[in-house]
């Protein structure tokens, strides 16, 4: 188009040159100005419209008086090739806007078709983006089904939190995840446990929080979820509820991101239901296991605690003491003072116990005012300070019962396995036969088993 344009800006001034000299050389007749009007009259097709007014429009003040004036014509066949001319130029000019407005009807729809197509491509994205998130919601919610039934499946906290913990670690992004769990017993709640998973490798925390006294005492305030954000991190901390206000334990993370706030707050939820669960389970089984007033173990589970342990230090050639304790003169206090004030002093010495031994010890209740430990891995001298200490804390302990204020002693003996025996019953009755010995050298005393006492 650019071509023909320029081409007929040429073609258009020689012709009508080159037609005037020829004319006036008498080589061409006047008749053959037709035929150079037919031939430039399609330029107006190429031109631009303004142009092709004003080409006509000069034709009619230029060329009508050259050839009324130089090529002497008469008006009428000087008028009429400028009309068949200008009528030329009109229809191409026409021709042109009926093509241009039909390039512009089909421009339009082309436009429309991108358009429509851009929408239907736009729509498609939005119901595709739709349908991920559908099956991400979809993904998450079985995820949480599955890690809900692998955490169901757990008896224990421990198993329970290493199920949570591997979830996490595969599907959060964060640093450290703490599990506070709170001492139910007593009117104030204190930390009793921690568990902790680590997205890496342990590492130093850069958390905002790590006085989780401090923590505990915030949630217990105002029980709900505390979110941190600081220059050295993020702190996130999710109460775990019992009941509606009872909060039993605290999941406290640190670097999590804020947009896996909300599905973490759900997976707080469920792993608060399964430990719930798995809490009750401990505290019926620990009901089962230990006696009502004193806390300490019942029999039963002790003589099961005994025989494991025989066998495995029979297996790794271990030694461990049995301490049988009796309280001095205890039926002559009950009978003084009455078996309320009786009951304050088991549970005061049982609690002595439970706070003077390892945790590995074993500590029950046998029978009325008896009590026995299992010292495993313990040899005669470790079981000898271990009797000794407890028989100094409870001869210097003052009783506090009711209104009374009391002064109690206790009787020791000791039985050593494999030194004294190697079966778990006569260890029992040797225990007993040195602590019988004790009582009677005088009371308040430790006493180790000794051959001799089988002949008495």
């Amino acid at each position: 188009m650019r071509k023909l344009r320029k081409i007929y800006a040429l073609y258009v001034p020689i012709s009508l040159i080159l037609f005037h000299i020829l004319y006036l050389k008498g080589a061409l007749p006047y008749t053959f100005i037709n035929i150079v009007f037919l031939l430039i009259a399609p330029a107006t097709f190429f031109w631009h419209k303004g142009f092709s007014y004003l080409f006509a429009a000069l034709s009619w003040f230029i060329l009508y008086p050259v050839f009324i004036s130089a090529y002497k014509i008469d008006l009428i066949n000087a008028f009429l090739p400028l009309l068949i001319f200008n009528g030329l130029m009109v229809g191409f000019i026409m021709h042109k806007n009926i093509i241009e407005k039909d390039r512009e009807a089909g421009d339009l729809k082309l436009q429309k078709k991108e358009d429509n197509k851009k929408t239907i491509l736009e729509e498609f994205e939005k119901v595709a983006g739709f349908e991920n998130g559908i099956k991400l919601k979809e993904l998450a919610i079985v995820n949480l089904y599955e890690i809900t039934k692998k955490m169901s499946e757990g008896l224990r906290l421990d198993d329970v939190f290493k199920v949570f913990s591997a979830f996490l670690k595969d599907n959060f992004v964060f640093q450290r995840c703490n599990l506070l769990i709170l001492n139910m017993e007593g009117p104030d709640k204190r930390l009793d446990r921690i568990y902790s998973v680590w997205k890496e490798d342990e590492v130093k925390s850069t958390g905002p929080i790590t006085d989780y006294d401090e923590l505990i005492k915030q949630i217990l305030i105002k029980p709900k979820e505390i979110y941190i954000s600081k220059n050295e991190g993020t702190f996130t901390a999710m109460p775990l509820f019992l009941s509606e206000k009872n909060v039993v334990g605290i999941l406290a993370v640190e670097s999590l991101a804020r947009e896996d706030l909300e599905r973490f707050a759900i997976l707080s939820m469920q792993f608060a239901l399964e430990m719930k669960k798995v809490l009750l389970y401990e505290t019926v089984e620990r009901l089962a296991i230990t006696d009502s007033l004193t806390g300490l173990y019942v029999r039963r589970y002790f003589f099961e605690r005994l025989h494991e342990e025989a066998q495995r230090s029979k297996r790794y050639k271990f030694s461990f003491a049995l301490l049988m304790i009796d309280i001095d003169d205890f039926k002559r206090c009950n009978d003084a003072y009455g078996h309320l004030v009786g009951d304050v002093i088991l549970r005061d010495i049982a609690h002595i116990m439970k706070t003077n031994v390892r945790e590995i010890d074993i500590a029950s209740r046998y029978g009325g005012e008896e009590f026995i430990i299992l010292l495993p891995e313990t040899e005669t001298e470790g079981a000898k300070l271990a009797a000794e200490r407890l028989r100094k804390k409870i001869e210097e302990n003052i009783f506090m019962a009711y209104d009374e204020k009391l002064k109690v002693t206790i009787s020791t003996g000791i039985s050593l396995y494999p030194k004294d025996t190697a079966d778990a019953k006569e260890l029992i009755e040797e225990a007993d036969m040195a602590l019988y010995a004790a009582k009677r050298s005088g009371k308040n005393i430790v006493c180790e088993y000794k051959k001799e006492y089988n002949e008495g």
